[in-house]
């Protein structure tokens, strides 16, 4: 799979330890540098670090975790007096009030709007898969070009690899796959392959048959009968991602068609 538009990625396991560690080193500089900047511009520091951790694709627990690291720290390390969570002046209680709620609203709203704006890029990425898959599918003049730009569409669009094997009669496959897949297939494989021809259904890689092979295998049927069978070496990121999966299906449901047609 082609990796999404993000310039900084943190799995999500892992954003809750960096954005702590991140709120301590930066509450650790500002500490030794309150004295000169005021423990006011302290929290607009503070602030602007929530509002940019949407732009590194953290998430809205990490957003508010943060938030929440950030106004508790202030109040105990910045707010006169020191060292306590008392407050002495009733302006400096409001003003840690909002500023939590402040930090918390721009942090929650900020990961949306990312959120939304990758789901955008997200579906325009699949849309254009589809109409240069069907432009290439389109170009494909005999059975030989549509199945290299098939090969050639699956690396373009997933990065992945894949072999077409066609059957030798209606009970079996042929043991060596089309000349235009770009990965050979050993012996466990070609069972899971043969698997997905007589059970038409999918075998091999993230299903519960052969699952240890190198590829996932998918039947193309047409009239109640398998006319081939495509595996694709997906990513094991892939067999988690639901929707990257029916994508996935989705761009070989629509192979099927000119297959069956060139077949």
């Amino acid at each position: 799979m082609k990796p999404k538009n993000k310039f900084f990625s943190i799995s999500k396991s892992n954003q809750y330890y960096f954005s702590t560690l991140l709120m301590f080193i930066i509450l650790v500089i500002l500490y030794n540098v309150q004295d000169s900047i005021g423990y006011e511009t302290v929290s607009l520091i503070l602030l602007l670090i929530i509002f940019l951790l949407p732009l590194f694709n953290f998430e809205r627990g990490p957003i508010i975790l943060s938030a929440v690291i950030s106004a508790f720290a202030w109040d105990y390390y910045f707010i006169p007096p020191h060292f306590t969570m008392r407050i002495a002046k009733p302006e400096d209680a409001m003003m840690l009030f909002m500023f939590f709620i402040v930090a918390v609203t721009n942090g929650v709203l900020t990961s949306q709007l990312k959120t939304q704006k990758n789901l955008m890029i997200e579906k325009e990425r699949k849309s254009n898969a589809l109409y240069l898959l069907l432009k290439a599918l389109s170009e494909g003049k005999n059975l030989d070009e549509l199945l290299m730009n098939t090969v050639q569409q699956f690396k373009n669009v997933f990065g992945f690899e894949s072999v077409i094997i066609f059957p030798a009669d209606q009970n079996k496959l042929k043991r060596e796959p089309h000349p235009m897949s770009n990965f050979r297939i050993d012996d466990l494989d070609w069972l899971a392959a043969e698997s997905s021809f007589e059970s038409k259904r999918e075998t091999g890689k993230s299903t519960d048959t052969l699952q240890n092979v190198h590829a996932k295998y998918f039947p193309l049927v047409s009239k109640d009968s398998v006319f081939c069978v495509i595996g694709v070496k997906i990513s094991d990121d892939l067999k988690s991602d639901l929707w990257e999966m029916e994508f996935l299906r989705l761009f070989i449901n629509e192979i099927s068609l000119f297959i069956v047609k060139h077949g």
